[in-house]
């Protein structure tokens, strides 16, 4: 239940969910924010006139206060009436069911793709042309599967490997920002071109030796004017491939330039950085710093999202980063949740309308214990809402605060409700 309050009302315990203007217009990282303290407050009645408290996110505590402000009995165990609840109980089951057909064919379009840049990326090893229709025939079918439901497609980016980076790399840097174009409202033409820039973007980096690529120590000054080679050798070879428009080309020269014009190979900035290249270096630097190097260890998605809109004024734009934290969504796909009973699990998809609420794979019960098999709950499901049994996200954890491989547990097809 929403209720519309004006900011001289609010309070600690407060759960705002809507704002009078778009969150994007705001500091706020993240759509939705509970009020914990007076300066959290004080940013609302800086920046609104007034805003939308969900009333089952709030604190118990300040339910009488609510019931005064909307004159409604606030009672938890009778937010939902029977017919809605039933609805939502329909809609939640649905949003289960799909997800599990849609992964069945994103794998399969997923491992054809796989197939596709193994063995792009050793052509361009050995010195030999890549089959740039193929590529376009991949592509297509990745717009596609994600235009269907990008939920399934963005859970297959994280089955990610130290041992074979490169490849998964190019795949989830195609899913990405076809995934942000999409959010974006952009037409299937200029998906398709941001897909095929995103999946070909790397492949001058087969170029440069192996002992730079590979190497588990910082690069030193020299080699990493060697690394800085592989855009400008990857759009050498495919611009003799004439049958690749322009703007793909472009991906591939200028995905490491930056908005301060620090980047390379060109040390663009501002707007000279075209909108599709800037869509793929930011979700190149996404997937980056998300996996597994021979160098580091990936960040969560959480700390990405949080590392790159500090990093947005002079590398991407704030407004861009903000527009791609917006498609990732709250509790961002891949991401491991703590439950408030203690569950631990993979945040695997939301709605738009339940974002605050998503599908959760169950990896650990409350006892910590590993299920037998992981367990598949839309928590947007009435059952799970309120009662003894309400489940909701209590925080997200970082990578050293659980022990299981979510890589693992996503090639894993098997998976209860």
């Amino acid at each position: 239940m929403k209720i519309k309050i004006d900011v001289s009302e609010l309070m600690q315990g407060m759960f705002v969910c809507e704002l009078d203007r778009p969150w994007t217009e705001t500091p706020f990282l993240l759509q939705g924010v509970l009020l914990e303290n007076a300066e959290d407050i004080s940013q609302f009645k800086n920046i609104c006139e007034y805003v939308y408290i969900d009333a089952e996110k709030s604190h118990e505590s300040i339910y009488p206060h609510l019931r005064s402000l909307s004159r409604k009995d606030i009672d938890k165990s009778k937010i939902f009436t029977s017919s809605s609840t039933t609805n939502e109980s329909e809609q939640a089951d649905l949003e289960s069911n799909n997800f599990q057909k849609d992964l069945k064919v994103a794998r399969k379009v997923h491992t054809r793709t796989r197939t596709y840049i193994d063995q792009a990326l050793e052509d361009v090893r050995l010195g030999q042309a890549i089959n740039t229709d193929a590529a376009k025939e991949l592509v297509t079918e990745v717009a596609n599967s994600i235009t269907h439901s990008s939920h399934a497609m963005l859970w297959l980016t994280n089955m990610k490997s130290r041992d074979e980076y490169t490849s998964i790399h190019c795949m989830n840097v195609c899913i990405l920002a076809v995934s942000f174009g999409r959010s974006l409202g952009m037409q299937k033409a200029e998906l398709e071109i941001l897909g095929l820039g995103g999946l070909l973007h790397d492949l001058g980096k087969m170029r440069v030796p192996l002992e730079i690529l590979n190497k588990p120590d910082k690069l030193t000054f020299e080699e990493f004017e060697i690394m800085k080679t592989h855009p400008m050798e990857g759009y050498n070879m495919l611009k003799e491939q004439s049958d690749l428009p322009q703007d793909v080309l472009d991906i591939v020269k200028h995905h490491h330039e930056r908005r301060n014009g620090k980047g390379y190979p060109s040390q663009l900035s501002g707007d000279d950085i075209n909108k599709m290249t800037r869509i793929v270096a930011i979700v190149d630097v996404y997937d980056a710093i998300t996996s597994d190097r021979c160098y580091h260890d990936g960040m969560s998605p959480y700390e990405a999202l949080k590392n790159m809109y500090e990093w947005a004024k002079k590398d991407f734009g704030k407004e861009m980063v903000e527009q791609f934290i917006k498609c990732l969504g709250i509790y961002p796909i891949g991401c491991v949740v703590e439950l408030n009973l203690g569950h631990v699990g993979i945040v695997v998809s939301a709605s738009d309308k339940t974002k605050l609420r998503p599908i959760v794979m169950l990896v650990l019960n409350s006892k910590q214990e590993r299920f037998p098999v992981p367990k598949l709950i839309n928590l947007a499901h009435p059952k799970w809402r309120s009662g003894a049994k309400k489940l909701e996200v209590k925080r997200i954890l970082s990578n050293n605060e659980y022990m299981f491989d979510v890589k693992d547990i996503i090639a894993n097809e098997s998976f209860t409700y």
